[in-house]
This record gives structure tokens, C-alpha cells and sequence, in this order.
């Protein structure tokens, strides 16, 4: 494919995904790629910062990526173009329109990311595949620490088995909706408000819920459930006010229907766990960090240069896809894409994580930041019986049990497999020590 048929192209694809042109700097940029220079040279040819051509050459790649259902990037974009050509060439009107998908099902995926870009997770998503779709779970909830993954990875999951529901609603609580106001959407949506004459504000909005999730097959993603959380207390109670959203829950984990209620959070709901040890469609599910293929093609994707220290660098962050994609931004900034130079300064970097962090730190309770500090001092994996000797006298055994629990809740502290130990991640003890400790880290 010639330059002039391969940027006629990429206008197409940006045009169709953005409903506008690609700018003078995105058009320069994509042609200095193609003739083969570097983020630099474009950079000093442009008259631009290396920093800036590297911000919007990857928002580029982004978009044609997010429109051709491929992986696009500064190094692949010719192969994915050239391999779209010879698909098309038979054709008699070329086009790089995708066909589009026939569903069966009404969807309002709300504010969803978009995940045409996705890493790894085949495993995760392949188990949370069978219990929705084979066992027929009623709730399930995916939890893990900020930047791991969660929100992306339930909106992939219901789009892989979106054939399978007749209903697909995903909603975030960031703005914190009342339970009444929530439901009454979400109701109004299932039914199609044709279906039903609902009252403006049903009187009863979770029992009649539930008959909307038995009318229907429906997958209902709710996205972040920390945000009803209550702050300052142990974890898993929920915010005055908000406690209905706990009984909605119990009621749609309790009682027959034919639907899926799938929620994401950093902080258990306390009755998660009690749900799921006495019934069977109940499930929760603990999302750790990417596998180590996975994580490199981050470092791919942020054109690192490739070495052995890869290794090192993702368990540095232990495969937290956040963390990678933010602090590789930093090694290509200072260190011209070396984890090698990166990792000889001996710290562990937090750059922008440090505010992901801060939001779930500023949860805690006096008597979490505590633990948290002596385990940050000891620095090891530790055991109960170990850190209750080393604790403060002033902290009873079952105060510990219950603020190890609750760090276990907030996705905080690490559990060895099969043994009774306790550990932080590099990350959240540099976070612990540089806000709450006065060590040398």
C-alpha cells in the first residue's frame, strides 16, 4: 500500500469513528511514520516537544484502532492497513466499515469505556463466561485494587456474551444516584416503558426490579459500588442513605429470576461474602494483575525498548495495567524507553497512581493506616501471630482480625496462597510510607 492509499484510508476510519478529520499534526505525524522516523526526528521536524507528538500520535493510534477492531500502533499500523487492503480488494466498493454485529438484545451501555484496546484476561474472562452464562449466576462482583482493571473488564465481558441476554444496562454510580432513582431508569429501560405503566417513582422499586430481571433475561452492570461506600469506618458498610442499594442486592442474589446482576468496587459490601457461601449464584471474584504476556504488550503498545528487564519492571507493579500504561509514560519521558536505566534508581515510582491511591486512602480508619504502617516497616510477609507481637498493645487480637479483613476488603494487603501471611505490594507501601510513615522507604 502507497503513502497517499494508506493516509486516504486512515482518514476514512478517523472520520467514521470521530464524525471529524484528523488534524494537520495527526496527518504529519502519520506520515513521518510511514517513511519509518522516530517520535523524535517527527517531534524536531514539527517543531513540536517529543512528549507532545508521543500524546497525540498515540491518540491516533487509538482511534483507527478502536474503529478497525485491531490493535493499531506507530509499529504495526502499515501490517493492520495492508492486511485491511487485501481483505477488501476483492470488493467493488472498498470499505473499511466492520460488518456489523446482529444481536438480538437492547442495550444501553451508558457511559461504558471504550475496549477495543484490551490486555490479556482470557482467563478471567473465559470463568465469568461459565458462571453467567452456564451456571446462571445471579450476582456476581468483581473486585480489585484501583487501575486493575475492573470496569474494563466487565464492560469486555458483556459485550463477548451480550447474544446471550435479552437486556444489556451498564451504569456507573459515580454520581451517586439515589436507589429509588436508579432503579426506576433501570426498570423504565427492561421494559421498554411501553410494557408497564409505571408510576414516575415506583413505590416499591426493588420488588418490582426484580420481576422486570424475571420478564427478561438481562445482564445489568453496575460500575463502581465503592462510590455508595461509607468513609472513615471498616469496610464493606454503605453511606447513610444508601444502605437500600445493600437490600436490592441481597434481594437480586436471594430470589429467582432469570437475569445477572454483575457490580464492580475496590471495598467488599459486607454481605457479599455471607451471600456467597450460602448460595450457589452467588459468585465474587478477585482481579489480580495481568499475566506477564499481557503486561509487555503495554510496554509494546508504549513503544519501550525491549529487554529482559521487563520482567522486573512488571512485577515492580505486579501487572497493575494502570500503573504500566502511566509509569511507562515516564520511562520513554526520562529514560528514552529504558527499563533498565529506570530500574537502577532503586525506587519504586508512583507519578499520576499516586492519585488512584489517594482516593482509596482516604477510606481508611485511623487504626487501617496503622497496620498498614507496621507492615510497611517490616517490610515481609508476615503472620498473625507475628504481627499481633509487633503491633501496638492498645490493638486486641479482634481488632486486628477485623482490620485485616477489611484491608483484604479494599484489595490493601496481599494474602500468601496457602499460608497465613500478610504483605504489601511495592506500590502501597511506598504510597503508606510517604503519606503516614516517617522511614526511609
Amino acid at each position: 500500500m502507497d503513502f497517499k492509499t494508506a493516509l486516504e484510508f486512515a482518514e476514512e476510519s478517523f472520520l467514521a469513528e470521530t464524525k471529524k478529520s484528523p488534524t494537520d499534526l495527526q496527518k504529519k505525524i502519520f506520515e513521518k511514520a510511514f517513511e519509518g522516523k522516530t517520535y523524535e526526528k517527527i517531534a524536531e521536524e514539527c517543531n513540536c516537544t517529543d512528549s507532545y507528538v508521543k500524546e497525540v500520535g498515540s491518540d491516533l493510534w487509538r482511534i483507527l484502532s478502536s474503529k478497525l477492531g485491531k490493535r493499531v500502533s506507530k509499529k504495526s499500523f502499515r501490517n493492520v492497513f495492508e492486511e485491511y487492503d487485501r481483505s477488501s480488494s476483492s470488493a467493488t466498493q472498498p470499505t473499511t466499515k466492520l460488518p456489523e454485529v446482529e444481536t438480538r438484545c437492547r442495550q444501553d451501555w451508558g457511559e461504558a469505556p471504550d475496549v477495543s484496546i484490551f490486555y490479556g484476561r482470557t482467563e478471567e474472562l473465559t470463568e465469568l463466561r461459565r458462571w453467567i452464562v452456564a451456571d446462571k449466576c445471579r450476582l456476581v462482583a468483581l473486585f480489585g485494587m484501583g487501575g486493575i482493571g475492573k470496569t474494563s473488564l466487565a464492560v469486555k465481558l458483556g459485550k463477548q456474551i451480550q447474544n446471550d441476554f435479552d437486556r444489556i444496562i451498564w451504569r456507573s454510580l459515580d454520581r451517586t444516584p439515589s436507589l429509588n432513582i436508579f432503579l426506576t431508569e433501570i426498570i423504565k429501560f427492561i421494559c421498554n416503558e411501553q410494557e408497564t405503566n409505571l408510576p414516575p417513582t415506583p413505590s416499591d422499586p426493588i420488588s418490582l426490579a426484580i420481576e422486570c430481571l424475571n420478564l427478561h433475561r438481562c445482564l445489568l452492570i453496575i460500575d463502581g459500588i465503592e462510590a455508595i461506600m461509607e468513609t472513615g469506618k471498616l469496610a464493606g458498610k454503605y453511606r447513610e442513605g444508601y444502605q437500600d442499594y445493600g437490600k436490592f442486592f441481597q434481594k437480586a442474589a436471594q430470589l429467582n429470576h432469570k437475569s445477572c446482576v454483575v457490580f464492580t468496587s475496590s471495598e467488599k459490601p459486607q454481605e457479599i461474602s455471607l451471600l456467597a457461601t450460602r448460595i450457589r449464584q452467588v459468585r465474587f471474584y478477585k482481579i489480580g494483575g495481568l499475566t506477564n504476556e499481557a503486561a509487555k504488550q503495554i510496554l509494546l503498545d508504549r513503544e519501550l525498548v525491549e529487554e529482559k528487564e521487563w520482567h522486573d519492571f512488571i512485577e515492580r507493579y505486579e501487572g497493575n495495567p494502570l500503573a504500566l500504561w502511566m509509569i511507562s509514560a515516564t520511562v520513554v519521558n526520562l529514560f528514552a524507553g529504558k527499563t533498565s536505566d529506570f530500574l537502577k534508581t532503586g525506587t519504586v515510582f508512583l507519578g499520576q497512581v499516586e492519585g488512584v491511591l489517594c482516593e482509596m486512602f482516604d477510606r481508611l480508619t485511623d487504626v487501617e493506616v496503622k497496620v498498614l504502617c507496621q507492615l510497611a516497616v517490616i517490610n515481609q510477609p508476615i503472620s498473625f501471630s507475628r504481627l499481633r507481637d509487633e503491633i501496638s498493645l492498645d490493638i486486641s487480637s479482634s481488632v486486628l482480625m477485623n482490620v485485616l479483613e477489611s484491608l483484604s476488603g479494599r484489595s490493601l494487603i496481599e494474602t500468601e496462597v496457602g499460608q497465613d501471611l500478610f504483605r504489601l505490594q511495592p506500590v502501597i507501601r511506598k504510597y503508606t510510607i510517604a503519606r503516614f510513615c516517617q522511614i526511609s522507604s
